[in-house]
C-alpha cells in the first residue's frame, strides 16, 4: 500500500529532521557560552520529544488534532509503560533517587493539570499556554535544583550529545546543511506523515486517535525502544528511568500545549479518564523501585501489562 510507504518515509524524515535541528541548536548554544546545565535541562529535554512536538503542531495546522492527541498521550504511555517496563523486567534500572522521585512527583502534578484543562472535552489555546508555562517552570526548577548534579545531565543527554558530535567538523558548511535539511525534512515530512496517516485511518476504518496512539507514537519511540533493548542486551544502562518521565512531562506540556494553541484539541471524557488513570498508575509503580520492597521484574511485568491493557480499553472506547 502506497500510503504505508509514504507514512514510513515521512516518519523517518520527521525524526531525522528534528534531531538535526536539535543538535544544531545545542551547538549554537554552546558557542554562545550557554551553561551546560541550561542546555541539558532545556534543549535536551525538549529535543528528546522534538518529533512529537513537530507532529502535534502539524496535526493542528493540517486539521487533524485527534491524531496529535493520540501521538502525545501514546508516546508518554510508551515511555513510562513499555520502555520502563522493559528496563525493570530485563535489567537493573539506573535510578538517581532525588531526581527520579522529584520527576515522578512533577509528572503526577502534570497529569492533574492536564486533567483540569481538558476535563470539558476541549483544550483551548489559553489552556495550551498554561501547559507550556508549566513545562517552562519544570525546566526552571531542574536548572535551579540540579545545578551541581552532573549525573542527571549526563544521563538525560547521552543520546542527544552523541548526535551533536556529528556537527563537530566543518562547522559553517554543516550548520547550513543541517539547518536547511532539517527544516525541509520536518516541514514536508510532517505534512505527508499526517495526510498518509489520515488516509490509512479511513482505509482501515480505524479512529484517528488510535492511529496516533498506536502507529505514530510507537514509530517515533523506536529510537528509545532500540536504545533500551541495546542496553539490556549489553547489560549497560544507557537510559535513565528519570529521563523517561522527563520526556513525558515535555510531551504533556509542550507538545499538547502547542497542539492546543495552533488548532485546539478535543478528547472524549472516557478517553481522558483512561489515559490519565493509566499514566498515574504507571507513575506510582515507577516510584516503588526506590523503596526496594518489590522485585523490579514484577514491577516491569505490571507496567507492560498496564500499557497494553490501557491500549485495549481505549480501543474499545473509541471504536
Amino acid at each position: 500500500m502506497i500510503e504505508l510507504i509514504v507514512f514510513l518515509i515521512s516518519l523517518v524524515a520527521v525524526i531525522v529532521g528534528a534531531n538535526w535541528l536539535g543538535a544544531l541548536a545545542a551547538q549554537f548554544a554552546k558557542k554562545a557560552s550557554v551553561p551546560k546545565i541550561l542546555i541539558g535541562a532545556s534543549l535536551v529535554t525538549v529535543a528528546s520529544v522534538g518529533p512529537e512536538i513537530i507532529i502535534a503542531i502539524a496535526c493542528a495546522i493540517i486539521g487533524e488534532p485527534r491524531i496529535g492527541i493520540g501521538v502525545v498521550f501514546g508516546a508518554s504511555l510508551i515511555d513510562i509503560g513499555l520502555i520502563l517496563g522493559m528496563l525493570l523486567f530485563f535489567s537493573k534500572v539506573l535510578i538517581d533517587e532525588p531526581h527520579y522521585t522529584r520527576t515522578i512527583q512533577i509528572f503526577l502534578a502534570t497529569l492533574v493539570l492536564v486533567f483540569l484543562v481538558s476535563v470539558t472535552g476541549r483544550i483551548p489555546a489559553i489552556s495550551g499556554l498554561i501547559l507550556i508555562f508549566f513545562g517552562l517552570l519544570y525546566i526552571a526548577i531542574e536548572v535551579f535544583i540540579t545545578k551541581h548534579e552532573e549525573t542527571f545531565i549526563d544521563n538525560i543527554g547521552a543520546r542527544f550529545w552523541r548526535l551533536k558530535k556529528l556537527l563537530a567538523q566543518k562547522i559553517s558548511f554543516w550548520q547550513a546543511f543541517y539547518l536547511i535539511g532539517g527544516l525541509f525534512l520536518v516541514v514536508f515530512g510532517s505534512y505527508f506523515l499526517i495526510t498518509s496517516a489520515t488516509t490509512i485511518s479511513v482505509i482501515l476504518a480505524i479512529p484517528e486517535i488510535l492511529i496516533g496512539l498506536l502507529l505514530i507514537a510507537l514509530a517515533v519511540s523506536i529510537p528509545e525502544i532500540v536504545t533500551a533493548a541495546n542496553s539490556i542486551a549489553r547489560r549497560r544502562t544507557e537510559i535513565s528511568a528519570g529521563s523517561l518521565f522527563s520526556a513525558s512531562i515535555a510531551n504533556l506540556t509542550f507538545a499538547l500545549g502547542f497542539l492546543s494553541i495552533f488548532g485546539g484539541a478535543n478528547i472524549g471524557q472516557s478517553e481522558l479518564y483512561l489515559l490519565i488513570a493509566s499514566m498515574a498508575l504507571l507513575a506510582i509503580l515507577g516510584l516503588l523501585p526506590v523503596f526496594g520492597k518489590i522485585p523490579q521484574r514484577l514491577l516491569g511485568t505490571l507496567s507492560i501489562i498496564i500499557y497494553f491493557l490501557s491500549l485495549f480499553l481505549i480501543g474499545k472506547t473509541v471504536v
